[in-house]
């Protein structure tokens, strides 16, 4: 994969829209192992020590993820974006249930679990909006597995406002509900065409998802 990447890279006019394509998966197979290193590593006593090493592989995890945007390929863009949030999510989970000291008081533990509690909430937010960004190309028309998966951590990040009951059918629901209008069904003709069927109403098929250009969709420093 890394091979590919580099021919890609190193092909100048010949590269082509299909090398590009295939050098962005392979890319984002990559990047997606830098990710997996970043969140094997946990928050433990000596914390400064963890902590540290934490934000270094943090570092390299955002910057393979940011460097995919330039492929310009929407399902590397989304699953780019997914990542993106999850080393933010993670990072913030993994100050939350970091290794305590064993030798404060109570009452300095609670000011540690505060201190830790205000570290860890703005990185939390920022998953959220993150995440949400994947949404952007949802509302373009486009939709793959990485922006239904930013949607699945959503509904468990935010279930009031995205874990609705009329999703329950599953994330075609959330289609709907954010790209797509159902299309009126035509009238009637003589003798039945067109209209519904004895067994039930004709099925909705939603339109085909329209092109988007990657480099529209707003970042705000991450894919």
């Amino acid at each position: 994969m890394t091979e590919i990447v580099r021919v890609d890279a190193d092909a100048g006019p010949e590269r082509t829209a299909r090398t590009r394509t295939f050098a962005g998966r392979a890319a984002l197979v990559i990047a997606e192992r830098v990710y997996q290193e970043f969140a094997g590593v946990k928050l433990r006593q000596p914390f400064e020590s963890s902590l540290q090493e934490k934000k270094q592989r943090m570092d390299a995890a955002i910057e393979a993820m940011d460097r995919l945007v330039a492929y310009e390929i929407a399902e590397v863009t989304a699953g780019a974006t997914y990542y993106m949030a999850e080393i933010y999510f993670d990072f913030s989970r993994s100050l939350a249930d970091s290794e305590r000291p064993t030798d404060l008081k109570p009452a300095d533990m609670a000011e540690y679990e505060q201190a830790l509690d205000e570290e860890a909430f703005p990185f939390e937010e920022k998953a959220i909006h993150v995440h949400e960004k994947n949404l952007e190309l949802l509302r373009k028309g486009v939709f793959n597995a990485w922006i239904e998966k930013s949607l699945g951590r959503l509904a468990v990040m935010m279930p009031g406002r995205y874990a609705k009951p009329e999703v329950s059918s599953g994330f075609l629901g959330a289609i709907d509900s954010y790209v797509y209008r159902s299309p009126v069904p035509p009238a009637p003709k003589p003798g039945g065409a067109g209209g519904p069927t004895p067994e039930g109403p004709a099925k909705k098929t939603p339109p085909a998802a329209a092109a988007v250009d990657d480099s529209q969709v707003e970042h705000d420093g991450a894919p």
